[in-house]
């Protein structure tokens, strides 16, 4: 078939696997299966095949069916043509659904004026000559003085449930990128390491969404979804221009909540590349899943018997080195693909 052929045939609204409104016989309109939004993506029946553009993402021209899968799938002209019309595709087109409303609301205006006092207490203390433990803490683990800073990173001492009494833990903050809210405060516990006391704990009322959304910058191509806040904030110090860096929390097992699986299928859907860094390969796997889309996978190599994640990559003054190769490999091939690299120490 070839490609006069294809765009004839192929109907738009088939490839998205949800209604358009119909606005006269020419015109149909909903939402971008990329951006969202009401009304944005347009479809225009022609001589020619159907034509489409999103008035949010898109750059003010019409495309073709054969356009569309090459976004859909990131994917070249050649590969798309064999996705809509080889007897043998490369793979099954998958039926987009357009980006899920949000299924959790942001804690109260009361709830955050509190947390962002909590918060500025902690980032005092931490300054304070009481903090030094806590700052020693966070140098062992490589970041840096500005990145305290940049994050709002403070000290508290915070009951542990599983411990039974109050312990030292650094408070991380979750800031959303719009107006700075605040929507959780999450502890982590160091220094007195109980083998049966909790690792994290949380602010009562805190919301998680996003770690690292309010560094997202418009213009990146790129999201690297990691596995623990530290992690993030280790490639934040060091990630390559382009690249969103932001976390899903500290890892745990079992089904992935549903309302952080639409939380970051909306977010993937903002860009061009997505790489999923979790410890185990089958979790990098699951968000691959849950996502719905091609992201190139990465697990955390091991060298000894010892996990190597970002932070440690980072206290190693390997991670900037490792992360420029894992970008070569999603630049040279945007295809899925499993990706695991020795380290050179």
């Amino acid at each position: 078939m070839d490609t006069q052929a294809i765009n004839q045939t192929i109907e738009i609204a088939s490839l998205l696997g949800y209604e358009l409104k119909k606005v006269g016989a020419v015109y149909s309109v909903g939402p971008c299966p990329w951006c969202g939004g009401h009304d944005r993506f347009v479809v225009k029946r022609t001589s020619r095949g159907d034509r489409w553009l999103c008035r949010g993402c898109g750059d003010g021209k019409y495309h073709d069916a054969i356009a569309f899968v090459m976004r859909q799938n990131d994917c070249d002209f050649k590969n798309a043509l064999q996705i809509l019309g080889a007897d043998t595709p490369m793979k099954k087109l998958p039926r987009l659904n357009p980006p899920e409303a949000q299924p959790t609301k942001s804690p109260s205006l009361d709830w955050q004026a509190s947390a962002w006092r909590v918060v500025g207490c902690a980032s005092d203390r931490l300054f304070s000559d009481d903090g030094q433990v806590a700052r020693d803490y966070l140098s062992s683990r490589g970041l840096h003085r500005g990145t305290w800073y940049a994050w709002h990173l403070g000290l508290a001492n915070v009951f542990d449930v599983i411990a039974q009494q109050s312990r030292p833990a650094i408070v991380i903050p979750w800031v959303t990128k719009a107006d700075e809210e605040i929507t959780a405060v999450k502890y982590r516990f160091f220094i007195d390491d109980h083998l049966e006391g909790l690792r994290y704990t949380s602010l009562t009322g805190s919301v998680p969404f996003i770690f690292g959304e309010s560094s997202i910058l418009s213009n990146d191509q790129t999201v690297l979804l990691v596995e623990g806040e530290i992690n993030a904030l280790s490639l934040w110090q060091c990630h390559p221009r382009g690249v969103s860096v932001v976390s899903f929390g500290a890892e745990q097992e079992g089904e992935i909540p549903q309302a952080r699986a639409v939380i970051l299928r909306n977010l993937a859907r903002n860009y061009k590349h997505v790489i999923i860094w979790c410890d185990e390969a089958e979790r990098s796997k699951q968000y691959q899943n849950t996502l719905s889309r091609i992201c190139h996978k990465l697990h955390s190599p091991k060298q000894a018997g010892e996990k190597l994640d970002a932070n440690k990559l980072l206290q190693m003054g390997e991670l900037f080195v490792f992360i420029r190769e894992v970008m070569k490999t999603v630049t040279l091939n945007p295809q899925d693909k499993e990706q695991v690299y020795e380290v050179q120490i």
